[in-house]
């Protein structure tokens, strides 16, 4: 079992126990007699249980989180004329699962949009200026934290400079390196050159032998590239199985060898279950008046070349 639960499996268990509890509160009504409340909340435990089983369908998302949302939703709104004086206690409910399942700005909008149906089913007593106040400062506490939350999130990427799978170069810092290559060839007047790598065995190395064989075809590749390229070379990851070799002061005679001495190399580096290591090189030169974002396009683009099954 892995050591940390994915993201879906902790969705579905938190979908499961949302079940649970709706399915606690049909019980809880038939033993107390209350026969005309059971039907809603046996159903909206159903589409609770739904959404614990889709959550883990990559196709559908976002289907399981609009599901639990609408049973959320519906069972307050069922049980809101018998809430009586808890129903302030009930009251920061709605927020909070708007919060949770949606994305913020989505959930601000839908929890302004609601509040008077809110204030006026859950008690009569809250639908007055103290209680509407209550409300919205209940939405804007439960919003802080995820607010929060997404800017460190935000504030994580754009510091971290390398790909967590492979130690290279990310995607964002690969863009910032060239730029600052394509100044520094400028102002040295420097050549510069880059190759565009595509790994096609990395592919489908996961589904055919498994993560780990993925996982040491990337190091093995890394480890390759790092021995046969020079000491200001920069290495990054641009997509799944495409990188960029930044060759500062080099033409394109020098890249040509580059290439040739690293394709070689990875040609007699086999692995147990992939065998022989192939990579697809391609050269892009920096022209005399190109600048760092068309150089930049004109990478993207021969990557997306290599990509194409009869490059």
């Amino acid at each position: 079992m892995p050591e940390r639960l994915s993201s879906s499996r902790l969705h579905a268990m938190a979908y499961a126990c949302g079940a649970l509890v709706l399915a606690s509160l049909t019980a809880w009504h038939y033993l107390m007699g209350h026969y005309s409340r059971i039907l809603p909340i046996a159903i909206l435990a159903i589409m609770m249980s739904t959404a614990a089983l889709m959550a883990e369908n990559a196709y559908a998302r976002r289907l399981p989180a609009y599901l639990v949302l609408i049973s959320g939703y519906l069972a307050i709104a069922v049980e809101a004329p018998y809430l009586e004086a808890s129903g302030a206690l009930w009251m920061g409910v709605p927020p909070i699962l708007a919060t949770l399942l949606l994305p913020p700005g989505a959930a601000l909008l839908l929890n302004v949009l609601l509040a008077p149906m809110w204030l006026f089913l859950i008690n009569s007593v809250l639908s007055t200026p103290a209680g509407g106040l209550q409300y919205f400062t209940l939405v804007i506490i439960s919003i802080l934290p995820l607010g929060w939350y997404m800017q460190q999130t935000r504030l994580l990427k754009t510091t971290d400079q390398f790909d967590m799978q492979s130690g290279m170069l990310s995607r964002d810092a690969l863009s910032e390196r060239l730029i600052a290559e394509v100044a520094r060839a400028r102002v040295l007047n420097q050549s510069l050159s880059a190759l565009v790598i595509h790994l096609p065995q990395l592919d489908m190395a996961n589904e055919q032998f498994g993560q780990t064989a993925q996982d040491t075809l990337l190091t093995t590749f890394c480890q390759v590239v790092q021995r046969n390229s020079r000491r200001g070379d920069a290495m990054g990851r641009h997509r799944h199985s495409v990188f960029w070799l930044l060759l500062a002061d080099a033409g394109e005679a020098g890249a040509l060898i580059v290439r040739e001495r690293l394709t070689h190399a990875l040609e007699e580096t086999p692995l147990p279950e992939i065998g022989a290591i192939e990579a697809q090189a391609r050269i892009c030169h920096l022209s005399d008046d190109e600048c760092a974002e068309r150089f930049e396009q004109r990478l993207i683009r021969r990557g997306f070349n290599l990509l194409e099954p009869d490059t």
